[in-house]
């Protein structure tokens, strides 16, 4: 009887749906799901993996099909300072992201410096890959509105494909993601670049978090807890990490000692001020009046 009530209980209990991409950063919250972490807070988490990037993500978050979506920083505050009514709820990953940049096998490019004039590959327009293609042609002093061109192909697949067979020359994305397709010569790594900011937050739409706020604030004690746990199994999760997602063991443990996988409902005001600095710069934002305080709800901004 007791356990007919406590399946009751389950089956009562709210359930959000979180999309992220299906790479080894967003392990925790299959951890959250296996350890009970979310269940342990009143809400059940289904996690749904992004079919692209960042702009995919936004986009599926304003349509209804998720709850909450764990992207890009420069993506989601590129989409909020254009007046969207997504906000920030909590910082998933602390520390920066290194992307790759990527040419075909029997491309002539050599090095970044060949790209000047190039075309870059891209997910989606606003999508990582698409922002930080602009920050790039910033750092080598080209015009990222005159100097490089883009093509819109879809996910890692399609990128691939489309330095391969000549249509684009570069992609960029991210390093240990992309790592295993240029040790099995699929392509070749060119050069890298490094956001100056915490690179994964974790956002939903205002009217959402009006509706389903204690759910939302269940999930985010949940995986600040799924997140503490992959940061304390330093023996194991390495190796887990290199089976799951296919990575060379010694990669894993370099992306595993270089990561902040936090999960904590917090938002530095200095990472949001940094990306609307570089957006304005390289143009991808005119200008915005839009304060750091009107951009994050639930969690908490901080210095």
């Amino acid at each position: 009887m007791a356990s007919a009530k406590v399946e009751q209980v389950k089956a009562n209990i709210p359930t959000i749906r979180v999309m992220g991409v299906p790479e080894h950063f967003n392990y925790s919250w299959r951890i959250g799901q296996d350890k009970g972490f979310f269940e342990k807070y009143g809400v059940k988490v289904e996690f749904v993996l992004a079919p692209g990037g960042t702009g995919a993500m936004i986009a599926a978050l304003k349509k209804g099909e998720v709850d909450m979506i764990v992207a890009l920083t420069e993506g989601l505050v590129s989409d909020i300072a254009k007046g969207s009514d997504l906000r920030l709820v909590g910082t998933y990953v602390k520390s920066k992201l290194c992307w790759a940049v990527t040419t075909g096998m029997n491309s002539d490019i050599e090095s970044v410096a060949d790209l000047k004039d190039g075309t870059f590959a891209v997910s989606r327009y606003t999508s990582g890959s698409h922002l930080m293609s602009f920050l790039l042609a910033k750092q080598q002093k080209w015009d990222p509105q005159k100097d490089i061109k883009f093509k819109v192909t879809g996910g890692i697949g399609n990128l691939l494909k489309s330095v391969n067979d000549g249509v684009t020359d570069a992609f960029l994305w991210e390093t240990f993601t992309t790592k295993p397709y240029h040790d099995s010569k699929v392509a070749r790594r060119i050069g890298e670049i490094t956001t100056p900011w915490p690179c994964f937050m974790m956002a939903c739409r205002e009217p959402v978090i009006e509706q389903k706020g204690e759910a939302i604030q269940a999930v985010l004690k949940g995986i600040n807890e799924a997140c503490a746990y992959f940061s304390a199994e330093n023996t194991t999760m390495p190796d887990i990490i290199a089976k799951e997602y296919k990575l060379k063991p010694e990669d894993a443990q370099q992306w595993y000692n270089g990561v902040q996988v936090v999960g904590e409902p917090a938002v530095p005001k200095t990472a949001i001020n940094q990306a609307i600095e570089v957006l304005k710069e390289v143009k991808v934002l005119d200008s915005t009046n839009v304060d750091p305080k009107d951009m994050v709800m639930i969690g908490k901004l901080v210095e």
